[in-house]
């Protein structure tokens, strides 16, 4: 599942990862976001769509310093993120860009608070909207979450509108409940994929159903789960946004989260142990599949820089937990691997440090940005004391 461009420069990254003193350590190339924020900025100038930066991706604040220059605000799905949205945003002079916010679980005492940070709520369900639409009237611009009924994500586990789906209330019985005081919608249904025309077909299917209801909204956030990387598709995207603005007055929103940071990234590991099992040479890492835990969650095999299919050495990349099942995978590299020669992980800027856990004591790798300027900064290192403050 992991399918991002080839729009990195492995000697820029491979010169910054020599320059590690300690590994693991996560690097985000700041050149590699940038290329993609001038991308949507692109479409939003072409189309008149507003852009905002899907928190949950990576909330590393150096980046979001950094992505909130070319963006129109960020979306969030928990308070926290509202907060740290909030944060960034309000250091800014001109406090720019607004702050949106869906969550299947709002609590009262969630919804009392997010109304001091965001702008924009949409509520999971009718109940929620009915349960605590007194709070955040005249505080918050209200809209509802849909389900649009359309399925385009190959794996289930990661499909919105899977049968029995707890994410936003079905299009179909949309126009039978009482909208008065909803002032937008909020639509996501597709996961890691880079064909817009799904998107066409889902905003055909609403307005089918939705017509007259749409009329009468001011805004509608198409949601994200769509890569940044085809200059044809991003026109396709540029049409079908200005289509609708078109036919129906409202602000339109995306919400890139993977699109912008997913390639950016990048975990160095270092060989630690090297030896044969079964005939087969094992070499294990400093890092683990903790670290990049949709690795073990999506079942696929991590790209490495340094990895040459037709290299003559071979290996079986594992990482250094107890956990058996603590596998990279098989990988050929064209020079023979020796302790401490470096690994590098491409594409791995998403959900991963927000994902990786200090299974077994080992420590978190440090968060570093490579910026444009080749400067390697760092911008987090943990500790045992984070270990043992956080259980």
């Amino acid at each position: 599942m992991n399918s991002f461009p080839e729009i990195i420069n492995p000697v820029r990254i491979l010169s910054a990862s020599d320059k590690i003193s300690q590994t693991p350590a996560f690097v985000y190339d700041e050149t590699v976001i940038i290329d993609r924020l001038a991308a949507l900025s692109e479409v939003r100038t072409n189309s008149g769509c507003k852009v905002l930066y899907s928190i949950k991706a990576a909330p590393l604040g150096g980046l979001l310093q950094t992505i909130i220059e070319y963006v129109d605000g960020f979306s969030a799905s928990s308070l926290f993120e509202c907060q740290i949205a909030k944060e960034i945003i309000g250091g800014i002079a001109d406090n720019k860009g607004t702050i949106h916010i869906t969550s299947p679980g709002l609590r009262e005492e969630d919804v009392k608070s997010i109304a001091n940070y965001a702008d924009y709520i949409s509520f999971n369900s009718m109940n929620q909207w009915q349960q605590y639409k007194n709070l955040v009237n005249g505080k918050l611009n209200c809209g509802l979450r849909l389900n649009p009924e359309k399925s385009f994500a190959r794996d289930e586990r990661y499909d919105p509108c899977r049968k029995y789906s707890k994410l936003g209330v079905p299009v179909s019985r949309v126009a039978n409940e009482n909208l008065q005081g909803i002032q937008g919608i909020h639509l996501h249904n597709n996961c890691e994929s880079n064909d817009y025309t799904e998107l066409k077909q889902t905003l055909e299917h609403i307005c089918e159903l939705l017509d007259p209801e749409l009329e009468n909204l001011q805004w509608i956030n198409l949601g994200g789960g769509y890569f940044i990387d085809d200059a044809e598709q991003l026109h396709e995207l540029e049409k079908i946004i200005k289509d609708l603005k078109d036919k129906y007055t409202l602000d339109v929103f995306i919400e890139p989260g993977k699109g912008i940071v997913g390639s950016a990234g990048f975990l160095v590991a270092s060989v630690v142990d090297i030896f044969a099992s079964d005939g087969k040479q094992i070499a294990v890492l400093d890092t683990t599949v903790n670290h990049l835990p949709e690795v073990f969650e999506y079942q696929y095999k991590p790209h490495i820089l340094q990895e040459d299919p037709e290299g003559q050495y071979e290996y079986r990349l594992a990482g250094c937990s107890c956990l058996s099942g603590d596998l990279f995978g098989d990988y050929h590299f064209q020079q023979a691997l020796e302790i401490g020669s470096r690994v590098t992980f491409k594409n791995v800027g998403a959900y991963m440090l927000v994902k990786a856990s200090m299974f077994n004591g080992i420590n978190l790798p440090t968060v570093n940005v490579l910026k444009s300027d080749e400067t390697l900064l760092m911008e987090r290192e943990y500790s045992y004391e984070d270990f043992r403050n956080k259980y």
